[in-house]
């Protein structure tokens, strides 16, 4: 069972307790850049490898027996990310030894407060828990990507659940040391609250990408071939230009406009930043004196 996979993370630790309230998911740079997370609605248990189109280097995922953990189990570490984030910003002691309360996380990403809603938050962390990285990709900068002598390390390190009388009261999480020192090296984005309305795993992984790579800029063009490695979809190239054909017709990413062509270097997407959005604000707050964003 899930929770059988959930254990107590290490003492030594010191306890940050994330309790700031309306904070701003956010979310690490290689996450947003490689497709770690699963886009399957069903337990995806078939180990997934992704080869870097222009430099010799990969990333294996190997799920655990509950299942790769899907995008939508990444709004556990977008919640944890945005609090860290926020508690950096006002100068107090952080630790990537994580207490949260299950009530504010699920008002944060838009969640019920049911039982069921409790019980999927456990069997999400059950799966970052299970899930391993091996990889010789390492991040610095924004863009920049270097190899190295090949890392395994998980999406979190441990966990546990906090309960009083059968009822569960708080969740701590160790996240792992390598998403700890991306916080700190400031490789993380503001994600737009309104991520976590898409119901779509594969519009929550256009947005991710959108978000990453045009950020505040006016725009991001890609060569569909290109985007469609770096979806991390497990379908043939036809059937990811039809569902990005639907996406071009609905436009349903917010922040974001995206258009599919055709020049003589074969199909391209092209996506223009809303000007309107709130990505204004996020730009603005940066100027202000924001010490962690892009």
């Amino acid at each position: 069972m899930a929770k059988d996979l959930i254990i107590q993370p290490e003492e030594q630790l010191d306890l940050f307790v994330a309790d700031i309230l309306d904070v701003a998911p956010k979310g690490d740079m290689m996450s947003m850049e490689f497709p770690l997370f699963s886009l399957s609605k069903k337990p995806d248990r078939e180990p997934f490898r992704y080869v870097h189109p222009k430099l010799d280097a990969w990333i294996e995922i190997k799920p655990s027996t509950d299942g790769r953990a899907t995008i939508f189990d990444k709004d556990v570490l977008l919640y944890c990310v945005g609090q860290v984030v926020e508690a950096l910003n006002r100068g107090k002691e952080t630790s990537r030894r994580i207490n949260i309360t299950p009530y504010d996380f699920f008002v944060t990403t838009g969640r019920g407060r049911s039982g069921d809603e409790y019980r999927r938050l456990q069997e999400a962390v059950a799966r970052l828990r299970g899930t391993t990285i091996h990889t010789n990709i390492t991040q610095k900068g924004s863009d920049k990507l270097t190899r190295k002598q090949a890392d395994v390390f998980g999406l979190i390190d441990s966990a546990k659940v906090i309960q009083i009388n059968g009822k569960t009261t708080g969740m701590e999480i160790v996240l792992s040391e390598r998403l700890y020192e991306s916080i700190k090296s400031h490789q993380v984005l503001t994600y737009s609250r309104e991520y976590f309305k898409l119901t779509s795993p594969n519009e929550r992984r256009l947005y991710e990408l959108c978000r990453k790579h045009c950020g505040n800029q006016y725009m991001w063009e890609i060569k569909l071939e290109n985007l469609y490695q770096k979806f991390g979809s497990r379908g043939p190239l036809s059937e990811f230009k039809r569902m990005l054909k639907k996406m071009v017709a609905t436009q349903p990413i917010p922040q974001y406009h995206i258009s599919l062509d055709k020049d003589r270097a074969g199909e391209k997407v092209t996506v223009l930043l809303d000007k309107t959005s709130e990505i204004k604000a996020i730009t603005r707050k940066e100027i202000d004196g924001t010490l962690y964003d892009s």
